[in-house]
């Protein structure tokens, strides 16, 4: 398939993150991080993050498949905890270093572009431990003090840099942020809400940081970008999509692109009744560490209707209902097939940020597979890819500056909240929830339309 209107050079790739594919959980002195927490207390129900697809000890291998597929680029993260265990330590861990100069020399010798996500989930446990994590002000100086690791070892070497995945995420599933979900709705949001703020200024300076010393890097956030659509005609459903776009994944952008904290952000905390503690410099921050790119995770659009008994004072989550459209198809995990939502997001996008690059760092289809005969027929995933690379290229076509299209996820990998039969990869991995079996990787047949959509539009 050709798709007409992309760019020359344009970085065809795909994405995982290091919690879910690496494994070699406390290998070659790793730490624990709070992802591990979280998936052990389902390891009965679950693959945890123990050993998951075992990419630290494969990923000769992995790489030579990116290679054969035709990828450009490759959208992974870090773990923090394999560079400071306990987050808190005064030298950086040479074994952890070591995986990922040897990771990310071998993109490079095999012409791949690193895209380093530098947090991705995965905050060292010592750090909730000894003070809570995000929640205190003193995240923001661990955060800064490995981001400087980062771009001491490998910013000559890394052109691509994307500080914090799905901020967003972590603030509405707090226990990913270390917080006691059984406390109550306002000390629990009021936690989480403080971390967020913590994140802006620590990425902030990490924005900063990186572009006074490697002026021609690019550095973003990747933003959980859902494209929200009223389920009726009516103005106030029209009113209730946009408020939850805008809270959601439009206030993250604003913060790292214009370095300003949305009114509409300020005043649904205030209905909360949630206090943030800023410094008299916080805002000054914020205004002189912008991002220069932003990558943004789209699956699918978000259908929702404003519930007609609410009060306009409840919190936006409780002043709205999320629908199903029976009329599109759906993953068994309940997200939608709607392609051409993906051109209509990127054109707002263009509308509020004009030219900044973008680079998509998320985007997949989910199922259930068997492997038959050392084969996965996922046809499924095969249309989903084309639809929505048909739609990326019409938005380019109009204008927005997509630069990257890294589906979620290059191989099979760990689900945050379903294990490993929720499978999203090019790549068959022989594991099952339980057994490891033989780690073999098997191409499905979504990589050799991948392989082909990548040959023919260079």
């Amino acid at each position: 398939m050709i798709y007409k209107g992309l760019p020359k050079n344009f970085l065809w790739g795909a994405s995982t993150s290091a919690f879910q594919v690496e494994g070699a959980y406390q290998t070659d002195g790793k730490g624990l991080s709070i992802a591990d927490k979280r998936s052990f207390k389902k390891s009965d129900q679950q693959l945890d993050t123990k050993v998951t697809v075992d990419h630290y000890n494969h990923w000769r291998e992995d790489v030579a498949l990116m290679k054969e597929m035709g990828m450009k680029s490759y959208r992974f993260s870090i773990s923090w905890p394999r560079i400071f265990p306990n987050g808190d330590e005064v030298k950086p861990n040479q074994a952890g270093l070591k995986f990922y100069h040897n990771l990310i020399d071998s993109l490079i010798e095999n012409e791949i572009e690193p895209i380093v996500t530098m947090y991705h989930f995965d905050q060292p446990y010592g750090l909730i431990e000894k003070y809570g994590g995000w929640v205190s002000r003193k995240s923001v100086s661990d955060f800064i003090r490995y981001a400087q690791c980062l771009f001491d070892e490998f910013g000559s070497k890394v052109n691509y840099w994307l500080t914090i995945n799905e901020q967003a995420v972590l603030v509405v599933a707090p226990d990913m942020l270390g917080i006691d979900l059984t406390l109550p709705d306002k000390e629990r949001y009021q936690k989480a809400f403080q971390a967020n703020h913590h994140m802006w200024i620590a990425q902030a300076e990490v924005f900063k940081m990186c572009k006074d010393r490697f002026p021609k890097s690019k550095i973003g956030p990747a933003v959980s970008y859902i494209t929200t659509l009223p389920a009726s005609k009516k103005s106030y459903d029209l009113m209730a999509a946009k408020e939850l776009e805008d809270f959601y994944s439009f206030a993250q952008m604003e913060v790292s692109i214009r370095g300003e904290i949305p009114i509409y952000f300020k005043n649904e905390l205030s209905k909360m009744g949630i206090n943030i503690r800023m410094t008299s410099e916080d805002e000054h921050i914020l205004r002189e560490g912008t991002a220069n790119y932003i990558g943004i995770n789209w699956y699918c659009t978000t259908i929702v209707e404003a519930k007609v008994d609410s009060s306009q004072n409840d919190f936006i989550f409780k002043r709205i209902e999320r629908v199903r459209d029976n009329e599109l198809k759906y993953t068994d995990w309940g997200w939608n097939f709607d392609p051409v939502g993906l051109r209509y997001g990127l054109r707002q996008l263009m509308d509020r940020y004009e030219d900044i690059p973008i680079v998509i760092t998320e985007c997949g289809w989910s199922q259930e597979e068997q492997l038959v005969n050392g084969k996965v027929n996922d046809q499924m995933r095969i249309k989903y890819l084309d639809k929505h690379i048909e739609q990326m290229s019409l938005a380019i076509g109009d204008g927005v500056n997509v630069i990257s299209f890294n589906p979620w996820s290059f191989i099979d990998l760990l689900s945050v909240g379903d294990g490993m039969e929720k499978r999203y990869g090019m790549v068959y991995v022989d594991r099952s929830n339980f057994e490891e079996k033989t780690m073999k990787r098997y191409k499905k047949d979504s990589f050799y339309f991948y392989q082909d959509v990548i040959g023919k539009n260079q």
